[in-house]
C-alpha cells in the first residue's frame, strides 16, 4: 500500500470524520435540545423514538451530537451531559443496565451473580445522577425487545421507565423502524411523543433526487484535492445511487475508499476512473456490472419498496424480521 505525505493523511483523516448536517438531522438536534431544556421544568420526563433502516445514518448522528454537547459543556470532566450506550444483541436487560454502568465508567464489569436486576437498576440511577447526565441515547434499541415476550418487554419497559423517572433524565431510544410495533405498552407510547425516522434517499422523484445531488456536493466541499471534484454530474448521481441505494453510510464508506485510492496515487482531483476502481476494489453484491463503466440508460436503479418489518405471527425466530426489499427499474 502506498503510503501517504502528511498532507494527504490529515485530508482523508478530515473526509471520514466530515459530518454533513441535512435538514432532518437539525431536527432530530433540536429534539434532543428540548428534552435536556424540558427536563428542568418537568417532573416525569419525555422521551423520544429515533428510527431508520440500516445504513441510514442514525449511529453517526447521535455521535455528532454527543461530540457537539459533551465538547462544549463547559462542566467537569467527569460529567457526561450526553451518555450514549449500545445494546448487545440478545443479551437482555441486565446487560444492558452492566453496559450503561461500564459506559460512564463508574462500574466494574465483573458484577458478581447475587446483585439483582433492581439493585442494578439503582446502581444506574446513582451514576447517571453523579455524572450529570441530561440525556440517556439507547442504541440498537431493537435487539433488546426483539425475540421478547410481552411479559418480558414490560420488565425492560419498566425499569427504563424507573430510570426515567427517578433520575430525571429523557431517554432516546434508537432502532430499526419495526421496533415502534413492539413497543406498545401504554405509558411507554405516550411518552415517546417525540419520534423522528430517517429514510434512505430516493432518486425516481425529481425532488428527493436534488436532495441526494446536494448530498453529494456537500462530501465534495469536505475532500481536500487540488480540484474540486464534480460528484453531482447526471452520470455520477446515478452511479452513486446504485451503489449505495439511498444508504448514508454505504455511500460515505464507498467516498471514502475512492478519496483514500485517489490520495494514494496522486491524483489532483476524484474522477470517474477512480471511482470505478474503487467499485472494483470493493465490489457490490446487488449489482452485476460496474456503473461508472456502462452506458447511462442500463444503470439500475434502486428502490427501496418494501422496508423491514415485525411479523408478530412468525412461528420461530429468525422469520420475526422480514428484510427490507428492492426493487430495479432504469
Amino acid at each position: 500500500m502506498t503510503k501517504l505525505t502528511p498532507q494527504q493523511d490529515a485530508a482523508l483523516k478530515e473526509f471520514g470524520l466530515c459530518f454533513i448536517e441535512l435538514p432532518i438531522v437539525t431536527e432530530v438536534f433540536n429534539d434532543f435540545d428540548d428534552l435536556r431544556f424540558n427536563r428542568g421544568y418537568q417532573s416525569d420526563p419525555q422521551c423520544m423514538m429515533l428510527t431508520g433502516e440500516t445504513g441510514s445514518g442514525k449511529t453517526s448522528l447521535i455521535q455528532e451530537y454527543r461530540r457537539r454537547v459533551n465538547a462544549n459543556s463547559g462542566l467537569r470532566h467527569s460529567d457526561v451531559p450526553v451518555l450514549i450506550t449500545k445494546v448487545s444483541s440478545n443479551k437482555g436487560l441486565e446487560k444492558t443496565l452492566i453496559k450503561i454502568l461500564s459506559d460512564l465508567e463508574k462500574f466494574a464489569c465483573h458484577q458478581k451473580k447475587r446483585d439483582t436486576k433492581v439493585d442494578l437498576t439503582k446502581k444506574v440511577v446513582q451514576n447517571l445522577t453523579a455524572a450529570k447526565v441530561e440525556l440517556l441515547i439507547i442504541n440498537e434499541f431493537h435487539d433488546l425487545v426483539k425475540f421478547k415476550s410481552y411479559q418480558e418487554r414490560q420488565i425492560i419497559t419498566s425499569a427504563l421507565k424507573f430510570i426515567s423517572e427517578e433520575a430525571n433524565i429523557p431517554i432516546v431510544l434508537v432502532g430499526m423502524p419495526w421496533m415502534k410495533d413492539i413497543i406498545n405498552d401504554s405509558e411507554w407510547v405516550s411518552r415517546l411523543r417525540r419520534r423522528k425516522h430517517l429514510d434512505y434517499f430516493s432518486y425516481t422523484v425529481k425532488e428527493e433526487r436534488e436532495h441526494f445531488r446536494e448530498l453529494l456536493v456537500g462530501f465534495s466541499k469536505r475532500m481536500s484535492f487540488d480540484k474540486r471534484p464534480v460528484l453531482h454530474s447526471k452520470e455520477l448521481t446515478r452511479a452513486l445511487f446504485a451503489v449505495c441505494r439511498g444508504e448514508f453510510r454505504q455511500l460515505k464508506y464507498f467516498l471514502y475508499e475512492a478519496c483514500k485510492i485517489a490520495l494514494q496515487n496522486n491524483a489532483h482531483t476524484l474522477n470517474e476512473q477512480i471511482l470505478a476502481k474503487t467499485f472494483d476494489k470493493l465490489g457490490c453484491d446487488h449489482l452485476s456490472s460496474n456503473p461508472f463503466t456502462i452506458e447511462f440508460k442500463d444503470v439500475p436503479i434502486p428502490v427501496l419498496s418494501s422496508p423491514s418489518r415485525y411479523n408478530p405471527n412468525a412461528l420461530e425466530e429468525k422469520d420475526e424480521i422480514i428484510d427490507r426489499v428492492f426493487e430495479y427499474t432504469y
